[in-house]
């Protein structure tokens, strides 16, 4: 018997959208797996086979009977046996469409609509989405202990279908060009610190917080910003403001952020909400020490002062002394990242998730 198994996302961050395409690409090609994707046409990663287009809406409210019925038409068209959602909204949307055809759903949650990110109105709006998730499912399955235990908390009743199901690292990316070559192109001096984060420019990584840090650090202490966003302006103006114009890099997005990454001296991230960020992940596996909030599951990720460093959110003193800190020792700086890389391999299996969730898939086909 051959399981079909249709993902489901909405518009997505990088992350979430290489997840799938990882499990799309692995476990489609498994004996008795077929894995097809549902999503809109604007995905910022390419995916490894054609897509079904469906757009969810963003919002709590508005657009959702009709991306409903879209994904109706898409599980009955296509006779799936069971629904992976990713994402609080996909996965309220992906329920309501499968529950009449009685397809059991599964979902991954990634993030939690915090109102220090989205604001109080509207993450109060969502708040009644996660356990209407964990309720509709089939298993839910949390990226970090941080989201399981609030998932847990919200819907009690249904807390034996939650488990805690990280995301896997995958292969570590690719470096293809030499140090000296990006700091060339980045106009920033071989032996200058570089500072460089890979993150959208939106409120949720608080970017402002990471300018302000890198304001406090050395002159000639450069910064390199690997993402794209809504407050690109604004932070560009932040950085005039602060004086540290000169020695901000803004490289947009770029498909070897890698590049960028191995060519720094930390890597830095300043967010006040992180589920398991896979930007993080990937710095570790090439080798660069991680300056990070303490916030969401990065505690899982990284261990303060064994294998980097962490700070509380919205403290720019803070992160520019653990910064400072990093920067000072290279060969401390090198035990961190080699402590990191090696728990980060054991405890992240890329092969255990995509078993677990293989066996999830004929489970549920199976119920």
């Amino acid at each position: 018997m051959t399981v079909r198994v249709l993902q489901v996302l909405s518009h997505s961050a990088g992350g979430i959208a290489r997840h799938v395409a990882q499990i799309t690409e692995t476990l489609d090609a498994r004996p008795g797996l077929e894995i097809d994707i549902a999503a809109p046409p604007d995905l910022p990663v390419a995916m490894p086979k054609p897509i079904v287009e469906v757009t969810i809406p963003g919002g709590p409210v508005r657009g959702h009977r009709s991306a409903i019925q879209a994904l109706r038409d898409v599980l009955e068209g296509g006779r799936y046996d069971v629904v992976h959602a990713h994402g609080l909204r996909a996965a309220s949307d992906s329920a309501r469409a499968a529950r009449r055809l009685d397809i059991p759903t599964l979902v991954t949650v990634h993030n939690l609509v915090r109102p220090e990110v989205a604001g109080s109105i509207r993450s109060a709006a969502y708040r009644w989405s996660e356990p209407l998730a964990v309720w509709h499912s089939h298993r839910t399955f949390a990226v970090s202990e941080q989201i399981a235990t609030h998932l847990r908390r919200v819907a009690r009743k249904d807390k034996d279908k939650i488990e805690v199901l990280y995301l896997g690292i995958g292969d570590p990316p690719e470096v293809t060009r030499e140090r000296a070559a990006v700091r060339v192109d980045l106009g920033v001096p071989l032996a200058a610190p570089l500072v460089v984060t890979v993150a959208r420019l939106d409120p949720q990584k608080a970017l402002h917080v990471l300018l302000e840090a890198v304001a406090a650090l050395p002159e000639g202490t450069y910064l390199a910003i690997v993402g794209t966003g809504k407050l690109e302006e604004k932070l560009k103006a932040r950085a005039v403001s602060l004086g540290i114009a000169d020695r901000v890099r803004w490289v947009g997005f770029v498909r070897d952020a890698a590049n960028y990454v191995a060519a720094g001296d930390v890597f830095a991230l300043s967010s006040i909400w992180e589920g398991i960020p896979l930007a993080a992940q990937e710095a570790i596996l090439v080798g660069a020490p991680v300056v990070a909030t303490a916030v969401g599951g990065m505690p899982e990720l990284i261990d303060d002062r064994v294998t980097g460093r962490l700070v509380p959110p919205n403290k720019p003193v803070l992160l520019a002394d653990a910064l400072a800190h990093i920067l000072a020792s290279p060969e401390g700086a090198r035990r961190y990242a080699a402590e990191a890389r090696s728990r980060l391999v054991e405890r992240f299996s890329t092969e255990r998730m995509l078993a677990r969730l293989e066996a999830a898939y004929r489970e549920a086909a199976g119920a």
